[in-house]
């Protein structure tokens, strides 16, 4: 949720040097943020050399002190008085940094820019995420004050990065434990404290944890525009049973499913779109009419992957043949 605090495109936001700051940073400082999943748990290729980096960690959880790796400066407590107590300590002496350490980042941060915009540029037939994403970028940018809800695979890592926030408390997605299944209950949350429009972007998998609750959003007419990245499921379930029998996998999707009529059935908008122009127009229509809607948006089922491509992490499966 402090994705905003800083504006990603902000001189000082380091979001698009990621790779580089994380390797050659001398300290790291969480702030309520942790060493999970989502950072690698501190090890391996995204970071430094082991020992080569010191770590400061504010975090309400005493356990989640070296959890992963070794933490230098724990500090327990609330983020707000602990950063207060901070920065009274600090006053106005803070060193400024090295200023190659912050032409590197500058740097890299332009070429990561310039690769996004160019994958953004181009409009494959069908859609893929990054097209369809660059709608959102541009509808983001164009209304700041719109609550951001996201999951699923690719539907959340991707948007993370392309998507640009300008303001704090404006996204929700699954967060540190990354359970899949929440993004409803946050649109409808969301749309009641806030009394605003919400978009919801939605893969396909995540949605089905919990579609049902696009009944909630007609039955109360809320202003959340829910859009579902459909490529017919990522988790490859049309793959053959190893087992040899004929009952599918759970990860089987229904091909070209319309769950836009998901949502007419409970007389709220359902949209079929397969551009990005349809998609755009679709959008902007839900926001101008504040009608619960559901954009089905159409993406190639061949691109994407796994998020944080777990699947490699599953267990090969052994036929053992009985020795005769």
């Amino acid at each position: 949720m402090a994705k905003g605090l800083l504006p990603d495109k902000h001189a000082q936001s380091a979001a698009a040097a990621r790779s580089l700051v994380l390797k050659e940073a001398d300290v790291i400082m969480l702030v309520g943020a942790r060493l999970n999943w989502l950072l690698s748990h501190g090890k391996g290729g995204p970071w430094g050399k082991p020992g080569s980096q010191e770590y400061i960690q504010i975090d309400v959880a005493p356990t989640e002190m070296d959890s992963n790796v070794a933490i230098a400066a724990p500090l327990v407590g609330d983020i707000g008085s602990c950063v207060s107590a901070l920065l009274s300590a600090i006053g106005d002496g803070f060193v400024a940094p090295e200023a190659a350490w912050m032409d590197a980042i500058a740097d890299k941060k332009k070429g990561s820019f310039a690769k996004m915009e160019n994958s953004l540029k181009k409009n494959p037939s069908p859609m893929n995420f990054q097209s369809a994403l660059a709608v959102m970028r541009a509808t983001i940018k164009a209304n700041p004050d719109i609550t951001l809800v996201n999951e699923g695979a690719n539907s959340l890592d991707l948007t993370r990065s392309i998507v640009d926030m300008y303001q704090p408390r404006k996204r929700l997605d699954v967060g540190t434990w990354g359970v899949m299944g929440v993004g409803m209950g946050f649109s409808i949350a969301a749309a009641v404290t806030t009394g605003k429009p919400v978009i919801a972007i939605e893969g396909d998998s995540a949605f089905g944890f919990s579609g049902m609750e696009v009944e909630t959003i007609c039955r109360y007419n809320l202003p959340i525009c829910v859009i579902i990245f459909n490529n017919n499921g990522v988790y490859r379930g049309t793959d053959l049973n190893p087992s040899g029998h004929t009952d599918v996998a759970p990860t089987v999707f229904v091909k070209g499913a319309r769950y836009d009529k998901m949502m007419e059935a409970f007389g709220g908008v359902g949209v079929h779109v397969t551009t990005p122009e349809e998609l755009t127009l679709a959008t902007n229509d839900a926001l101008r009419s504040g009608k619960p809607t559901l954009i089905n948006a159409v993406i190639d089922e061949a691109t994407g992957t796994e998020s944080g491509r777990i699947g490699n992490l599953n267990p090969q499966m052994t036929i053992l043949k009985p020795k005769i």
